[in-house]
């Protein structure tokens, strides 16, 4: 899976524009107001930016990386509050050209077409799970381990062991789900090259790193170790069908169209994940920390994300250029129906439009059906967008009739 300079000057010529789209969404989308603009889980993170030792632990210690990227341009502002809620939100534009390189590097590693490259890319910059929820939310580092991940799968994928062996490390220490690509290379090693010890060598500093970080900052008051018991009480909730088509629907959506073009074609993504299914080694484990985590949804399935991305390049490799055109415009339709780009957020849209299930339980019966309107377009539009993108491709009169031809001898 060659990779030419051509493919680099594309992906850095789309990043640039994907970029110039999320400061779009940026402008439109608003910003946080709760807690002075720290938000919730973000204030930690402002704090980590903010002083070097470790006073207190919490589950963002085990998440260092992308606090240690973004110190510099801290260092440069006047140290005050405001000023790291900027170089948060600085660097996010840094992380979206980022992510757009590496996601259009690790396509072109399997083949897409520019015109796939070019709609994964516009994509990205307008769903919520990539783009606007960080134009609203600067002060989170999910933005920038997106883009850790995604190199680092790419140089897995690749296999060149020094990068992939640093990239696996700064993944892990990006955050949790980043231990997924040393299991990734590990697979992935071993069915390609069937030398144990190799893959050892080159992700086995990862996951050292990963638990070596953990038992630090365990020792520390205040961290708040999850438990097998707190996964299996959140299995109630697959009792509850509301949570169960919620979870289903931002599977299907997470990506916007991206991940809806995947959906609708799972003969293709079968066919692929026989040939490598390292890649199902990668993505069970989010899968599963999605489905029993919280309510949080897409906020964990968002880390899949390089499963679609090569998922979308296996199904571009069969399709021919009108069916491209088809699928990438009913695609790009599906994003901005489904991830209202350009809509302006504010408390109260952030959680019935991002987070419904923490609102619907205490709801009450006026807002649960306006809320359930809102929800039932939503779902009956994605269905629709599906059975477009689902729907066979009709043949070209020449390929009927050769296809007549054959059959008749």
């Amino acid at each position: 899976m060659p990779f030419k300079r051509a493919s680099l000057s594309i992906a850095v010529t789309v990043a640039l524009v994907n970029t110039l789209l999320f400061l779009a969404v940026e402008a439109r989308t608003g910003r946080l107001v709760e807690n002075g603009g720290r938000g919730w889980d973000g204030a930690a993170y402002l704090e980590m930016l903010r002083d070097r030792v470790v006073a207190q632990a919490s589950n963002e210690r085990l998440r260092p990386l992308v606090v240690l990227l973004n110190r510099p341009l801290y260092w440069l502002s006047d140290r005050s509050m405001e000023g790291g809620i900027d170089a948060f939100a600085s660097m996010n534009v840094v992380y979206m050209a980022w992510l757009s390189v590496a996601a259009i590097m690790l396509a072109s590693a399997y083949g897409a077409s520019v015109g796939a490259r070019l709609f994964l890319a516009v994509n990205l910059a307008l769903c919520v799970a990539t783009s606007k929820y960080f134009a609203y939310y600067p002060t989170l580092i999910d933005l920038g381990a997106y883009a850790v991940i995604m190199t680092a799968m790419y140089a897995a994928v690749r296999m060149k062991p020094v990068p992939a062996a640093i990239l696996a490390v700064m993944a892990a220490l990006s955050r949790e789900f980043g231990l997924t690509v040393a299991v990734f290379g590990m697979h992935r090693e071993l069915r390609i090259s069937r030398k144990p010890l190799r893959a050892l060598a080159i992700y086995g500093p990862a996951v050292v790193t990963s638990f070596a970080l953990r038992y630090v900052v365990s020792r520390y008051p205040g961290f708040g170790l999850l438990k097998p018991s707190n996964f299996a009480d959140n299995l109630q909730l697959w009792t509850d069908q509301e949570y169960i088509a919620f979870f289903v629907y931002f599977c299907v959506t997470v990506f916007g169209g991206i991940s809806m073009l995947v959906a609708a074609r799972p003969a293709q993504c079968a066919r692929f994940l026989r040939r490598e299914p390292e890649w199902i080694t990668f993505a069970a484990p989010i899968l599963a920390m999605g489905a029993v985590g919280s309510f949080d949804l897409w906020r964990y399935l968002a880390y899949v994300l390089p499963l679609a991305v090569v998922l979308l390049a296996a199904c571009d490799r069969e399709w021919t250029n009108g069916r491209r055109a088809w699928m990438f415009s009913i695609g790009t339709i599906a994003t901005i129906l489904t991830q209202r780009p350009f809509e302006r957020i504010d408390s109260a849209t952030y959680f019935t439009h991002w987070f419904p299930y923490y609102v619907i339980p205490s709801a009450p019966p006026d807002d649960l059906e306006r809320l359930w309107l809102y929800w039932g377009r939503m779902m009956m539009m994605t269905v629709a967008a599906i059975w477009l993108m689902a729907a066979p491709e009709t043949p070209r009169p020449l390929e009927r009739a050769q296809s007549t031809m054959k059959a008749m001898t």
